[in-house]
């Protein structure tokens, strides 16, 4: 099965009207001028992005990669981040790295506390039915880290939307990655299982997706009347952060080797960008305030694969994604850099940035599928 078998393929699906917000939202990565701008900060607009633990030099190939996409109704939402094929990332150390845990826990009067992802891998056991650590000592003090801005068609009301993960490696009976979902409510785990998947929050043994609303709808229901930059608490409901952990799979057959989806994609997304009502609309973005949607049932458990191992060939990536508010799709320059600039606050903690996959590049072991 392939990404746009599980989700619309097309813009927007057939049944809605062109000017939803929806179906205009979905139209941005189709905008040149925005496109433009989003250039001129090395950024790009897109609606599938290359997640990938390994790639091969100067290829979309790989022994472990990852698409990732923003779902809203079966229809694809855009991101503003990097270009695919370059891959930027910035290493972070694992210790400067936070989650929630307690969520995991059936009882509702579970304290929520905060560790550091190290921690968390260091005694995974604690907070799943893993029965091994996933921290490799001697490769994981660091992860590679990228960063993204998510656009989401919210009007007046709530959004509800999903994170789409689609890993080439994985199969039913032998995952290739474990999957953290990391939000300011807690932290879940789940193996990929098939190679595309929705992930889900755990919230006491029941699994969710997420919901959104402005910042500005937040503010009032709190009856704060302020309009200045987001505080503390605020900016931790502003994210959802995606962790992979790659695993130790079965000897593959040979030359078992896959790439990514998106590079099916990108001449028909070049040709096809347009002009559209940004040219007459004004601008309608802020930013939104992610929460858990409705008990979808059961959250899955890891105890068919309980024995799983880390795979310390590949790094652990690691995923931030910034929610965004608009009713209509529509940017500006200065929006653009306003939102490239949040995502560069965050190498204020890094280490080293480069490409896992061009020329210069350089990092966990300098080998050739990095």
């Amino acid at each position: 099965m392939s990404l746009s078998t599980l989700f619309n393929d097309s813009m927007y699906s057939e049944d809605d009207d062109a000017r939803s917000a929806k179906a205009r939202v979905a139209r941005m990565v189709h905008d040149a001028q925005a496109q433009a701008w989003a250039q001129s900060v090395g950024l790009s607009f897109m609606n599938v992005t290359w997640e990938d633990c390994a790639r091969s030099k100067n290829s979309c190939w790989g022994p472990c990669i990852s698409d990732m996409t923003l779902i809203v109704e079966k229809t694809r939402m855009p991101v503003l981040r990097v270009p695919n094929f370059a891959d930027p990332i910035m290493s972070i150390s694992t210790s400067k790295i936070f989650v929630t845990v307690g969520n995991e826990s059936p009882y509702s009067s579970a304290p929520r506390s905060t560790i550091s992802l190290q921690e968390y891998l260091e005694n995974i056991t604690k907070y799943t039915e893993l029965e091994h650590s996933l921290f490799a000592p001697a490769h994981d003090d660091h992860a590679v880290v990228s960063t993204q801005a998510s656009f989401l068609p919210i009007e007046n009301e709530t959004t509800a939307f999903h994170v789409g993960l689609y890993n080439y490696q994985s199969t039913a009976n032998d995952p290739a990655v474990l999957v953290l979902v990391c939000t300011a409510a807690g932290t879940s785990a789940q193996v990929m299982t098939e190679r595309d998947a929705i992930l889900y929050s755990n919230e006491q043994g029941q699994k969710h997706t997420f919901v959104a609303e402005r910042l500005s709808t937040h503010r009032a229901k709190r009856g704060v009347t302020s309009k200045g930059a987001m505080t503390a608490r605020e900016e931790a409901c502003n994210y959802v952060m995606i962790v992979q952990i790659p695993l130790q799979q079965k000897p593959p057959p040979p030359r078992r080797q896959y790439s990514n989806l998106a590079c099916y994609h990108c001449e028909e997304e070049e040709c096809e960008l347009g002009s559209f009502e940004s040219t007459f609309e004004r601008p309608d973005v802020e930013e939104a305030m992610v929460s858990l949607g409705d008990a979808l049932g059961p959250f899955p458990k890891l105890s068919q694969f309980s024995k799983v191992t880390r795979d310390a060939r590949y790094p652990i990536r690691v995923t931030i994604q910034f929610y965004q508010a608009t009713s209509n799709g529509v940017v500006t320059r200065e929006i653009v850099e306003r939102l490239c600039d949040r995502m560069e606050q965050v190498k204020a903690n890094a280490t080293w940035w480069g490409s896992l996959v061009c020329k210069g590049g350089s990092f966990f072991g300098g080998g050739s599928d990095y």
